[in-house]
């Protein structure tokens, strides 16, 4: 189970970056002809977020290394690796996914497309700096060369 999440996690990311980035790309070309279908992405954008979210709350259960580092919490936040890992990754990916949400929201409320492409680009962006600030990229990467 372990594997298939972590693969399932990984795979997630990815989409997540391809998806956040053509969001960004179609919020700066469409700045004036915004309409349903870019509103859309950003939809997408923010349910693949909640699942990768979802995977790594099963991760967080289910992963050997963070339920051992769990068990010793102490020891963990005195290793910079462990506590990026168990405390630092969730808490901003959390962060990310509330970002996600609210951006998603604030898109389909703004009255102009205008105003929507600049929310969603806005939005957006800092979503990805905040997943891209927290993505182990040795294991991401490294899971699709092994």
């Amino acid at each position: 189970m372990y594997e298939i999440l972590l693969k399932l996690h990984n795979v997630l990311a990815w989409l997540v970056l391809g998806t956040g980035f053509f969001v960004i790309v179609k919020a700066l070309g469409a700045r004036t002809t915004w309409s349903v279908p870019e509103t859309a992405w950003v939809r997408r954008l923010t349910l693949l977020v909640h699942l990768q979210l979802v995977a790594g709350l099963a991760l967080w259960f289910v992963s050997p290394a963070v339920s051992a580092a769990r068990s010793t919490m102490g020891e963990t936040m005195k290793d910079a690796a462990l506590r990026r890992l168990v405390v630092e990754h969730p808490t901003l990916m959390l962060a990310a996914v509330i970002t996600a949400t609210v951006t998603s929201v604030l898109v389909r409320k703004a009255g102009s497309s205008e105003a929507q492409a600049k929310k969603a680009l806005v939005g957006t962006a800092v979503t990805l700096l905040l997943v891209a600030a927290m993505i182990p990229w040795q294991r991401l990467t490294g899971s699709w060369t092994s």
